[in-house]
């Protein structure tokens, strides 16, 4: 039988609200996925779920499937008021179902071996949304892996979680990547380094894609970092016909990756290591 929890000041609810913290989502090595889609993303990726709350009363045929369903895949669902929901939620109309699921991550030994492929580098993006996007863009363009380096946005942040719309599940992703070991394992491993940069570069349309890149995008305001900018083989930007100083680093990447697919580069992601 389900049980019911009707008070924010449950030991259990207590210890989920604390995953809205950094400080305890790396402590405990979990995090929070909120709203009836991402819920359905993880329990169909494999990531280990570790409790659900699901509030009976939102009329939605979709999120009661959705808790039915991890019930009798052995996943723990409590029955929580509006009140304990509001409590979790990160979001001011929350949809009635959220989840605590254990990290997930690989590391780079895992590419070694590849004899082509395109893994994406996130270089101190700080804004979640961007990140978020970044990542469900290329789940969407179908790429090796997703690298995030040393002062990113907290992958695991729910406003982090609730941009990639499910897709940190369906993809290779290597967090907290120190900057000086990329740059060595590339070398060592004959990746190209391909940076976006708006000065000494190439067309993404005229430029010819090596069979193993690792393309670095850069920070909102800064672009790529001097040490991985010097440290390239090659730098590429997006051509632009207006008089807009830049683009969103979001929309660059969708740019970018759909050009990269168009030309041949990305073949399907063939998942986590």
């Amino acid at each position: 039988m389900r049980k019911a929890i009707s008070s924010i000041s449950n030991p259990l609810i207590k210890e989920t609200y604390d995953l809205h913290s950094k400080k305890y989502r790396t402590e405990r090595s979990a995090f929070i996925v909120e709203g009836t889609r991402c819920v359905e993303e993880a329990l169909a990726s494999g990531w280990e779920i570790e409790n659900i709350f699901y509030d009976e009363s939102v009329n939605s045929a979709r999120t009661r499937e959705t808790a039915e369903k991890a019930e009798k895949e052995g996943v723990a669902v409590f029955a929580v008021t509006p009140e304990v929901m509001k409590k979790l939620s990160d979001t001011e109309t929350p949809q009635g179902i959220l989840a605590t699921v254990r990290r997930s991550s690989v590391d780079l030994t895992g590419f070694t071996d590849r004899e082509d492929g395109l893994i994406l580098i996130v270089d101190e993006i700080r804004d979640p949304g961007n990140l978020g996007t970044i990542i469900r863009t290329a789940d969407a363009a179908g790429i090796t892996a997703v690298v995030l380096l040393a002062g990113c946005a907290d992958l695991y942040a729910p406003k982090t979680v609730r941009a990639t719309m499910g897709s940190l599940f369906h993809l290779p992703l290597v967090v907290n990547q120190d900057k000086e070991e990329l740059i060595t394992w590339c070398r060592k491993n004959d990746w190209q380094i391909v940076a976006s940069s708006l000065s000494g570069a190439d067309s993404i349309y005229e430029f010819a894609q090596p069979k193993r890149c690792a393309l670095i995008l850069g920070n909102e305001a800064s672009g790529v970092s001097s040490p991985l900018l010097a440290a390239a083989d090659h730098k590429v930007f997006v051509p632009m016909r207006g008089t807009a100083e830049s683009l969103n680093v979001a929309v660059a990447a969708g740019i970018i990756l759909f050009e990269f697919l168009r030309a041949g580069l990305v073949t399907k992601n063939k998942g986590v290591l």
